[in-house]
């Protein structure tokens, strides 16, 4: 069971596809893992058709008198062609637009749940697993491999903390969305299991640590580089950067 979620506001953009592409995979991993905030994606999933079906009742009447005047214009028009300034083309793109499809106003649909160790939204970014990824190696605790999601102004990456290992204390300069994979870690707020999500904002900071049992995965989502904050490893902060995807 899950114990640190997305709240209403995370939930409520992702129904409404209102979230980065990257941060939305998070949410994504989430679910899969979630049943609870699967619930709460349909309700708001239902929620939101219920709000757009009477969009379109309304639209619908709207759209019914229009059509009225429409005519009325268009049989004015006809009869006085010659002199008219709208062209055949314009009116086809009126008429296209009275008639557009509103397919494109569907909302996503919630994750799957799957009995792999890795859940199958990730399955694009990891077709191999975890071993085939280029990881580049931090600390000796933590190691980064950072993925191709498109997005071209966040750092996308799986961060590993190995078995009892930690990641030094560190600030936010961004926000910093995460959720753990495999194994577990802790810190000052509390253990972080598979599933739990996390989001640190500008300005706070924490020191995770890994359980003694497992190393720890977790995708993270990265606004900015990370500050950290201790005697010695305050010296590489100049040094660090973030690696969104190529535009």
């Amino acid at each position: 069971m899950n114990h640190f979620h997305p709240d209403i506001h995370w939930l409520t953009d992702y129904a409404a596809g209102n979230l980065p592409l990257s941060q939305a995979l998070c949410i994504s991993v989430h679910l899969s893992f979630c049943s609870q905030c699967q619930a709460e994606i349909e309700q708001l999933n239902s929620l939101g058709g219920l709000m757009l079906n009477k969009a379109l009742s309304a639209e619908a009447a709207s759209s019914e008198s229009f059509n009225t005047f429409a005519d009325d214009v268009q049989n004015a028009a006809n009869q006085q062609e010659q002199d008219s300034d709208v062209s055949a083309a314009t009116r086809l793109k009126v008429l296209d637009l009275i008639n557009s499809d509103l397919s494109e106003l569907a909302v996503p649909e919630a994750a799957p749940a799957n009995d792999s160790e890795l859940p199958n939204c990730l399955d694009k970014l990891l077709p191999h697993g975890l071993d085939d990824l280029r990881w580049k190696k931090l600390s000796t605790s933590l190691s980064v491999a950072r993925l191709e999601a498109g997005d071209t102004q966040r750092e996308v990456a799986l961060h590993r903390i190995k078995a009892g290992g930690g990641v030094a204390n560190h600030d936010h300069h961004g926000r910093e969305v995460t959720v753990v994979l495999t194994g577990s870690f802790s810190d000052q707020e509390g253990l972080y299991l598979p599933g739990d999500f996390l989001v640190k904002e500008s300005g706070e900071s924490h020191r995770p640590m890994a359980s003694e049992d497992s190393e720890c995965v977790c995708l993270s989502v990265l606004e900015a580089p990370v500050k950290f904050t201790g005697p010695l490893t305050r010296m590489i902060n100049p040094f660090l950067r973030i690696y969104p995807a190529a535009s």
